[in-house]
Formats: C-alpha cells, sequence, structure tokens
C-alpha cells in the first residue's frame, strides 16, 4: 500500500470551498483511500487552528477521517531540531523562507526509514527538491 504525507494546504482546500484548491482538493480525496495518510503532528496544529474548530462539520469530518485505520499520526519528535535549523537556514541564509511545519514535512520526506510514495500538496516549490531527491510524487 502505498503512503502518502499530507500537506496543511490540503485539508484546508479540502473543508473550505471558498477556498482556491478546493475543487482539486475534492477531486484528490479519492486518493486518500487508496493508501495510507501519513499525518505529521505539526500538520494537525497548523489545520485544528481557531478557525477550523468554529466549523463542528469540518470538525467531525476531520475527527473521522483521523480515525481511519489507513491514517497513521507521525510524531515530529526526530524532525522537529532539524526542521527548526532548517527554517532558520532557509530565511535567514539563503532568503527562501519555509515554514517550520513544511520543514519538519521536508525533513520527513528526506527520512530514508520513513516510506513516503506520495506527497499531497498544493505548495509544491517548498517540496520539488527533497521529493525529486527521493524519487517521491507529488499529487496536484
Amino acid at each position: 500500500m502505498n503512503n502518502i504525507i499530507v500537506d496543511t494546504g490540503f485539508w484546508y482546500a479540502l473543508y473550505d470551498q471558498r477556498d482556491q484548491y478546493h475543487e482539486e482538493a475534492n477531486e484528490l480525496a479519492e486518493y486518500l483511500e487508496m493508501g495510507n495518510i501519513i499525518m505529521p503532528f505539526p500538520t494537525l496544529y497548523e489545520s485544528i487552528n481557531t478557525r477550523f474548530t468554529k466549523r463542528k462539520d469540518w470538525m467531525q469530518e476531520f475527527e473521522r477521517l483521523l480515525g481511519l485505520d489507513n491514517v497513521k499520526l507521525i510524531d515530529d519528535t526526530d524532525y522537529k531540531d532539524t526542521a527548526l535549523n532548517h527554517s532558520f537556514e532557509t530565511a535567514l541564509l539563503r532568503n527562501r523562507p519555509i515554514s517550520l511545519v513544511d520543514s519538519v514535512i521536508r525533513v520527513m520526506l528526506d527520512d530514508e526509514n520513513l516510506k513516503i510514495d506520495y506527497l499531497l500538496s498544493f505548495n509544491i516549490s517548498d517540496f520539488i527538491d527533497v521529493c525529486q531527491r527521493r524519487n517521491i510524487q507529488i499529487m496536484k
């Protein structure tokens, strides 16, 4: 079974009909049932924000999704220090700001011990280099 790591922006697009990627997210949502969904905890912190929690229908559906057998929550303990350094380095030395959550995802994508086949994201530019290096397909 394929492993699909999912970026926060996908969840916003899936649930928010006003999001510019909403239609694309709905089309891609079928893939969520075709593999294991890898959920880094930082994407949960970012997704389940105040605006999201005010929408009971979003919360109910997201809770249902997180309870599926094919959803794997991944702790960021092994990744957070490297990701934090990466965020500072890219912002200060390379003038290419990458959020801490995206940096955690990047470090996970780069981990050869974590089998990732696909990345589901609308933010391709922050991940394309690591995905190409690891032969991970970006679904968009």
